[in-house]
């Protein structure tokens, strides 16, 4: 989840987030990898030095791969050189870089009813609609949750946020993912409790949609008491099937919470007063939660490491001076078993990187530097495709071809490095049972890309949904036994065995 402070809307300013550290360790040194990073698409706005316009939307979003292997992605804005930026737009962009400009956010006589500043990436369900938030327009401005069909033709507001009384409902939505049972989790940074002492405009909340029902459901509203915490943001679901991300603490510092589908919301770890978090959270292959940190006074960004019960805080040693930004991306696990991530900007690489580091002592890898022609400003983050290449977006730069005032606002960019593509794993079925001909719901990682099901060794019929979830259909001559996932980067076996009736 991309967890950074939406710079073209200062009435929905963030607040900056906090981690605990103090110490002020030298900054890891590190060279340039060999690798170019090539632009996929530049989005180009025209008009001159004010209220530029760019049909097909600028600074656009972390890109997500769907079922049919090409990339979606949000533009945030489509105009620019105002103080306050609007709109946005919603795109599909094939793997060869062929865009379509699927849905335009766009201001009517009663404001942006379907959203405006669609700050967050999509989330592909199991019903094959991709679905998103804005972070405001809607009914009252506060934020829509919303989706679109892949050809961009049925477009449609979920719910407008705010619309309960004293925004109860929550308020400027910060993204969504999409749980093991299906269904779409999300939070909110605003809304929610206003109950003193949470602030008038609300604590936050955390959500659930269910595609199928279309029921919304706030199943958390966060306090300013015991547990502390407001304007929640960065939440993954682990492998244990427990919600994690990050809010913030009571002395301008950052709490790490666990939220289980029970209800119950814990805070696992607290920082220390005056130490600023940079990111959400993401798990390891060890299991372990991963983010980054600034330390008031230092001015470094720092990677951590703690375990999902709060406990083994390690502070890695710092990366890069800190060089105006208040978040960076969250990390995230690569094929190559390392943590990878996108830098705004330092002084090794003035225009924003890509880099990896180690996750057991947080030491830099490899790092590939923009230039500017392919991209500036890697501020939403960066996925790893099916075939181990790297997709992201930058907010700025960016090349096309010479126009009259125009010029480029962010890119989608490319990445070989040479890493492997990525291997499935499955998590659980949703039926450890059935007859010939009954379908079995797989759900899992990394399945995009996948070649073959099998039950006991026998190749079934099969659909990708998802990035996490399979159909297939039990086939004849299929006996009791396990059931088999392979994609471009290996296979997957289920603990699982599967009764074949």
């Amino acid at each position: 989840m991309n967890l950074r402070k939406a710079p073209f809307n200062s009435n929905c300013a963030r607040s900056v987030m906090t981690l605990v550290l103090g110490l002020s360790l030298a900054v890891t040194a590190r060279a340039q990898s060999s690798g170019t990073i090539n632009q996929l698409f530049a989005f180009t706005c025209a008009g001159g030095s004010n209220n530029d316009t760019c049909p097909k939307g600028a600074r656009p979003d972390i890109i997500l791969q769907a079922s049919d292997g090409n990339f979606y992605g949000a533009a945030q804005v489509t105009d620019e050189g105002v103080s306050d930026p609007q709109g946005g737009t919603l795109f599909k962009l094939t793997p060869s870089g062929e865009f379509t400009k699927l849905f335009t956010f766009t201001q009517g006589s009663s404001g942006f009813l379907h959203g405006n500043n669609p700050a967050s990436g999509f989330v592909e369900a199991n019903d094959g609609f991709l679905y998103g938030t804005t972070f405001n327009g809607g009914k009252q401005n506060d934020g829509v949750l919303f989706r679109i069909t892949k050809t961009g033709t049925d477009f449609k507001v979920l719910h407008n946020f705010c619309s309960s009384a004293n925004c109860a409902d929550g308020s400027i939505p910060d993204g969504l993912l999409l749980g093991q049972d299906g269904k779409l989790y999300g939070t909110t940074l605003q809304g929610g409790s206003s109950v003193s002492p949470c602030p008038s405009f609300g604590c936050g909340t955390i959500f659930r949609f269910e595609p199928t029902t279309g029921a919304f459901t706030v199943l958390h509203r966060l306090t300013a008491t015991d547990p502390y915490g407001i304007e929640p943001g960065g939440m993954i679901q682990a492998t244990n099937g427990n919600f994690y991300g990050v809010s913030s603490g009571p002395d301008a510092n950052e709490n790490i919470f666990q939220f289980t589908l029970s209800g119950k919301f814990t805070v696992q770890f607290t920082s220390a007063p005056l130490n600023l978090g940079l990111s959400g959270v993401t798990q390891g292959a060890n299991g372990n939660l991963y983010g980054a940190f600034e330390s008031i006074g230092v001015d470094d960004i720092n990677f951590f490491e703690v375990s999902t019960e709060g406990t083994g805080f390690v502070a890695f040693a710092p990366f890069t001076p800190l060089v105006g930004t208040l978040g960076i991306p969250s990390l995230f696990l690569a094929s190559d078993g390392n943590l990878w991530d996108s830098n705004f900007t330092d002084s090794t690489a003035p225009q924003g990187s890509i880099f990896s580091i180690n996750p057991q002592n947080g030491a830099v890898l490899q790092t590939f530097a923009f230039d500017g022609a392919n991209g500036d400003s890697p501020l939403a983050g960066a996925i790893q495709a099916a075939d181990g290449s790297f997709v992201g977006t930058t907010e700025l730069g960016g090349t096309i071809a010479a126009g009259k005032n125009t010029f480029a606002d962010g890119t989608v960019w490319t990445l070989d490095a040479g890493l492997p593509a990525l291997v499935p794993a499955i998590r659980l079925l949703n039926s450890t049972s059935g007859s010939v001909g009954s379908t079995v719901l797989i759900n899992g990682k990394n399945l995009i890309g996948t070649t073959e099901v099998s039950f006991n060794g026998v190749s079934a019929s099969f659909q990708v949904l998802n990035t996490q979830f399979v159909s297939a259909t039990v086939p004849a001559g299929a006996t009791t036994g396990p059931v088999t996932v392979t994609n471009a980067g290996g296979e997957a076996t289920s603990t699982q065995l599967f009764t074949v009736n």
